[in-house]
């Protein structure tokens, strides 16, 4: 498996995720890009001429081109939310507590009243990330999603006093309740493939792999 993975969008957009930022600077010849100081907050930036970089939040929005968008993770799920008619783009960064508390909704909203998106013409994307396999919770954090999450049980094995939670269903059940149709999912676990990409719960890493999106 190459490392660096790239979703087959269209022409007007690049989108890739790598373990490495200054080879994806390298590769597209990036000198700058557009960041977060990432919290786990349900906080969705707009990136424009008054944006000051690294503000605190977990969700980037621009309608600007040659702009780079980029979030940092180690397990939680990066998406790109896309409208490829109004050529808006927003990177999310959704671990657990953004999932829980609707990250991708909150941004997806702010897409439709900013922007005018609709929803047909938004597709989601799903980029690796930790998975159910090894998205291992304690009954606290399970008690959480079940008090908010519908039927959590659909998302939810237990092993033993442990719970697995399937967090990108319920990103994409969601997405699904909000009209978004076009979804996709890489289906890569960030875990699983720890020889490859970083991933926190594996070894308590502080590397972080990147997600790049940029309108050309």
């Amino acid at each position: 498996m190459d490392k660096d993975f790239v979703f087959n969008i269209d022409d007007n957009i690049i989108n890739i995720f790598s373990n490495s930022i200054d080879d994806i600077k390298k590769k597209y010849k990036i000198t700058d890009y557009y960041e977060l100081t990432q919290i786990h907050s349900t906080n969705t930036i707009i990136v424009d001429n008054n944006y000051i970089n690294k503000t605190v939040g977990d969700a980037l929005i621009t309608n600007k081109i040659n702009t780079p968008l980029v979030i940092k993770i180690a397990d939680c799920i990066p998406i790109l939310l896309y409208d490829n008619k109004n050529k808006v783009i927003a990177v999310i960064h959704s671990g657990w507590k953004g999932t829980l508390n609707n990250i991708v909704i909150n941004t997806l909203n702010i897409m439709i009243s900013k922007y005018n998106s609709k929803t047909e013409n938004i597709s989601a994307y799903l980029y690796p990330s930790i998975r159910k396999c090894h998205f291992e919770v304690e009954e606290d954090v399970y008690k959480l999603f079940k008090n908010k999450v519908n039927n959590i049980n659909k998302y939810t094995t237990k092993k033993t006093n442990k719970y697995y939670i399937d967090l990108q269903q319920i990103v994409i059940d969601n997405l699904k309740e909000n009209n978004i149709t076009n979804i996709h999912d890489s289906g890569i676990c960030t875990y699983c493939h720890n020889d490859i990409y970083y991933s926190y719960r594996y070894n308590h890493t502080d590397k972080r792999n990147y997600l790049l999106v940029m309108l050309k």
